[in-house]
């Protein structure tokens, strides 16, 4: 068994399951709109299907890949920063909103998958939020979550 193949599908397997019921939570949509929770349930489930395939092909692949063993490690350390940034970045937007955490978390995660230009970084933190914007509120019609703690929206609208 391929024990890196096996543990990052187990990681991503969790991330997948943690989606699924995660967006659960998101209420339902009224009559005319789009459920918000749209997304994120087929990233999850996405996810898990990806974590599966992983899986089967761990099963299936010979362990003949032992001396890459210590070169592969920080990879399974890089899936899993990424899931603590998932749940961290979820948090943050219930007390936050979107714009705030997606402005920080946007170019933690870029930076994590190998963009060092440091005047992309700074783009991304305008440039994410406004994405989401366009996508998610202005086409699909799903409302901004307003932040419990915060909301940067408010203070940009005035």
């Amino acid at each position: 068994m391929d024990m890196r193949a096996y543990a990052e599908g187990m990681v991503l397997m969790i991330l997948g399951l943690v989606a699924v019921v995660g967006v659960w939570n998101v209420p339902a949509a009224n009559d005319n709109e789009t459920w918000a929770g749209i997304a994120p349930f087929g990233a999850g489930l996405g996810l898990l299907v990806i974590a599966g395939f992983m899986l089967f092909g761990a099963r299936q692949t010979a362990s003949a890949q032992c001396d890459q063993a210590p070169q592969n490690a920080g990879s399974v350390l890089y899936i899993l920063g990424l899931f603590a940034i998932a749940l961290l970045y979820q948090q943050s937007i219930r007390w936050f909103g979107y714009v705030l955490p997606t402005a920080i978390a946007a170019p933690v995660v870029l930076y994590i998958f190998g963009v060092r230009s440091w005047i992309g970084l700074a783009i991304s933190v305008v440039v994410c939020p406004l994405i989401y914007h366009i996508i998610f509120f202005e086409l699909l019609g799903v409302f901004p979550p307003y932040g419990e703690v915060f909301d940067l929206l408010d203070a940009i609208r005035g």
